[in-house]
């Protein structure tokens, strides 16, 4: 059940890139979704500070999915040449680039989230902001084409690949647009926050819903037994991955409640909960995403467990 350094740094790697994949999406149609009403509802300068800090976040979000999706990429450069030596991934770079599935989807990617923070701008076209959504939903889209499912083939592998598309583009609709919606909250006056707050609520009861769905699918396929869960380093990691969901539910519903708060005399205090609340929630919802990264990278506990028995 041990797992290698090499894995775990292929594992964060990865798990950075997609949560950065994740947040792009977010942010672009959390912006339309919810965002937008509460700066519409506050036209103050502090609510024009939170949309410009919106915008920076976006495209900060985009630098890091580029800088670590080059660092996943020279280490599976790195794991495919069976080579612990640097110098013999940057050869390999090339070809994987060129020759590979996951070469392909990571350029076509990166041209998809780039192309979506191009055409977003700084959020004063709805058009634009709805393209700049429709992009970064496509990008988000492509990372399912190097899970599991899409390795299997077969009725099974498209019934992975499928869920594994849905509950990426809930992930990052909800867990993509924490941070946008820390800023406005943060910024806005709490009736304005609160028009924001209960939006984005209404959107993380559907996400939420779906994720669950699709995970209880995807672990029936890639876990299947109890065996399986407790005696794979992929079933541990799913676990883990469970009970920091678990805690992202609970946070919800505290946070749902401050929300009911904000219209009334205590909104400000109720505000100033929310705000660190969602700020934990977002730390939270990080290490959800660099758990599944590793989880993407470790054989599925099913087969892992087979092996077992076999042996």
């Amino acid at each position: 059940m041990s797992v290698s350094a090499d894995l775990l740094v292929r594992g964060v790697a990865r798990g950075i890139h997609v949560a950065a994949s994740l947040a792009i999406l977010g942010t672009t149609a959390g912006y339309r979704l919810f965002a937008q009403a509460g700066l519409r509802h506050d036209e103050t300068m502090v609510a024009r500070d939170a949309r410009n800090a919106i915008v920076r976040f976006l495209r900060t979000s985009f630098v890091v999915a580029v800088v670590t999706g080059l660092l996943w990429l020279v280490c599976e450069a790195i794991y495919a040449t069976g080579s612990h030596q640097i110098s013999a991934g940057f050869d390999a770079v090339p070809p994987l680039l060129r020759d590979t599935n996951f070469g392909h989807l990571l350029m076509i990617r990166t041209i998809v989230m780039a192309a979506a923070v191009w055409v977003f701008g700084h959020g004063e076209s709805t058009p634009r902001v709805v393209l700049a959504s429709s992009f970064a939903a496509i990008a988000v889209a492509l990372q399912a084409g190097l899970g599991h499912g899409a390795a299997m083939g077969g009725p099974e592998g498209h019934l992975l690949l499928a869920t594994l598309i849905l509950h990426l583009l809930a992930a990052g609709l909800w867990l993509g647009g924490l941070v946008s919606l820390l800023i406005v909250v943060r910024a806005l006056t709490p009736e304005a926050a609160f028009l924001v707050a209960t939006r984005f609520s209404r959107l993380g009861v559907a996400c939420v819903s779906t994720i669950a769905v699709t995970a209880a699918i995807q672990a029936w396929y890639l876990i299947g037994t109890i065996a399986a869960l407790t005696g794979t380093a992929y079933g541990w990691a799913a676990l883990g991955k469970f009970v920091l969901f678990g805690s992202l539910l609970g946070i919800a519903a505290t946070n749902r409640w401050q929300t009911s708060r904000l219209p009334t005399p205590d909104g400000q205090h109720a505000k100033n909960f929310l705000y660190r609340s969602i700020a934990i929630e977002t730390v939270i919802g990080l290490a959800v995403v660099m758990l599944a990264g590793i989880l993407m990278e470790l054989p599925p506990a099913m087969d892992m467990a087979k092996i077992g028995m076999a042996g």
